[in-house]
Formats: structure tokens, C-alpha cells, sequence
């Protein structure tokens, strides 16, 4: 390889691990309903594998399926391995307090989703913002959750299950 392709080939590998530790438009917001307790992991971008069970070329290639969504729609996608819920009772009123924390989604039209996965319980959630639940309801995100992410999490195949429920969730989106 020549001098100006290793440069090119450094230079996009570095575009990409830029992107991937460059955070989403998180504002915090504050929640009455949090345990006083509660102190949320610091976002890292849209893929915050907090468990570390993805290379990271595969965050790099969730991340690029991601952001080519947000540009052409404006929605937030993020996904999230979680280490601990702390003191809540499960996982899905941890993730809404997160997203909500986290500031998944533009502020003015609430059009966030967030995919939390809990190793230590095997629980997954899909947390919609209220701006796209007429195009994603729960039904739809409990759907995907249990006939395209779970069979690939079975499999212990996660970057798949993220690979393929992330484009479902694309497909929902674009399709309404």
C-alpha cells in the first residue's frame, strides 16, 4: 500500500472512531420519579456498549446505520448495554428515565428511540418517544423485539440482534 492510501485508509478510521465517541444531542433532563440515588452512565454516542459485548467494528457499523437514518429523517436512535438498573424494579422504567436523561431525540419533537439491553436479567426494552408512536407503537417494538432481536440473542449473536432490530425499527419509521 502506498503512502496516500495508507494516509486515505488512516484518515477514514479515524472519521469513524470520531463519530463514534462523539455524543448525540443529549440534553439532561430532570424526573421527579428517579430515585435519589440514581446516577446514569454518560452517554459515549448512539452505541453505548457499556457490557462490552461488541467489537468495535460492529458499533462502527451500527453507528453508520444510525446515523444515515438521523440524516435523512432527523430521528435519534441510540442502544445501550447496561451493567446495572440500580435501584428500579426493571427495565423499563430505567430506560424511559435514561432516555429521558439522556435526551434521546430532538428536544422539540420527542423522536427518540432508545434500545436498552440488561445482560444480568436477559431483558431487553425499545423506549419510543412520544413524537413517533404513531409510527412506532409498543406493539410493533414488542414485535420486533421478540421475532428479530431475541432469536438472534439466543443465538449469542447480539450484533445481529441489534443489526437487524435497528433496521426494523428503520422500516417502521420510513413506512408510516
Amino acid at each position: 500500500m502506498n503512502f496516500k492510501n495508507c494516509l486515505l485508509a488512516l484518515l477514514v478510521i479515524l472519521c469513524i472512531s470520531c463519530e463514534a465517541t462523539h455524543p448525540p444531542h443529549y440534553d439532561a433532563v430532570s424526573s421527579a420519579a428517579l430515585p435519589t440515588d440514581t446516577v446514569f452512565p454518560v452517554p459515549v454516542g448512539f452505541i453505548n456498549d457499556f457490557d462490552n459485548i461488541l467489537s468495535d467494528e460492529q458499533e462502527a457499523t451500527l453507528l453508520q446505520l444510525i446515523k444515515q437514518h438521523e440524516a435523512q429523517t432527523s430521528n435519534q436512535i441510540a442502544i445501550v448495554t447496561l451493567t446495572s438498573i440500580q435501584g428500579y424494579d426493571g427495565l423499563e422504567s430505567y430506560s424511559l428515565d435514561l432516555a429521558n436523561n439522556w435526551g434521546v431525540g430532538q428536544e422539540d419533537k420527542d423522536n427518540g428511540v432508545l434500545i436498552a439491553l440488561y445482560m444480568k436479567d436477559r431483558r431487553i426494552w425499545i423506549q419510543n418517544g412520544n413524537g413517533i408512536m404513531q409510527k412506532l407503537t409498543d406493539d410493533e417494538t414488542m414485535k420486533i423485539i421478540k421475532k428479530i432481536i431475541v432469536p438472534e440473542f439466543k443465538k449469542d449473536d447480539y450484533f445481529s440482534g441489534f443489526q437487524k432490530g435497528v433496521k426494523a425499527i428503520i422500516d417502521e419509521l420510513v413506512q408510516s
